[in-house]
């Protein structure tokens, strides 16, 4: 078996008033001018990943208590998490992103962990394609999405450098990635990525 997804990956989609379907939230539904706007991929990888648990798994409704079917909602959401998720100077690195998701989750009533696979800027350092494929598909096989730092994305057009974006979907044979990246799905070439990105970046797991 090589393709490996979510179970339902239908959670991810919200309508806004017009009837338009969105894949995952969106930073820039943050007003205008607003700091967030271009800094909040943190926290809204992190309600992407929160609102799954609250929607698939027993008993977790209140981890979500918005209507994250809607973009207003899901909005929502994103202000309620961004203070436990909230860049600093150099963004949000991943002991940030999983101590603000841990920290919400406890505010809830539920604890959360994560596992992680750093990827060091020295190339030599890396994890190798296989690894990650390993690391990843493992998630996806306990249907736990996986959220993803990309410092510099190695020339891989669709995915914006210093961003975080949600895995729900991986090919470990050609090794691309389905992403939830700012309202869109987005197919994604991790093996590239591994070999051409100049800064690394990180694969977290949080589970319930």
């Amino acid at each position: 078996m090589s393709a490996f997804t979510l179970t339902s990956t239908d959670v991810f989609k919200i309508s806004d008033e017009s009837g338009t379907v969105y894949y995952g939230g969106d930073q820039r539904w943050f007003p205008a001018k607003d700091f967030k706007k271009d800094a909040a991929c943190g926290a809204t990888t992190c309600a992407n990943i929160l609102n799954y648990f609250a929607r698939t798994k027993a008993d977790a409704a209140r981890l979500c208590p918005f209507d994250s079917h809607t973009k207003n909602g899901f909005l929502d959401f994103m202000k309620d998490i961004y203070p436990f998720v909230k860049p600093g100077i150099i963004g949000i690195m991943p002991g940030d992103f999983t101590k603000g998701g841990e920290n919400y989750a406890a505010s809830r009533g539920f604890t959360l962990t994560h596992d992680l696979l750093t990827v060091p800027a020295a190339k030599g350092h890396r994890p190798t394609a296989e690894t990650a494929a390993r690391f990843i598909s493992a998630a996806l096989s306990d249907d736990l999405p996986v959220a993803f730092l990309n410092l510099s994305n190695g020339r891989v057009k669709n995915l914006d450098s210093y961003h975080w974006v949600t895995i729900v979907a991986l090919d470990t044979a050609s090794m691309m990635s389905r992403i939830v990246d700012n309202g869109r799905l987005l197919d994604v070439d991790i093996a590239k990525w591994l070999k051409r990105s100049t800064m690394g970046g990180a694969f977290v797991v949080a589970e319930l």
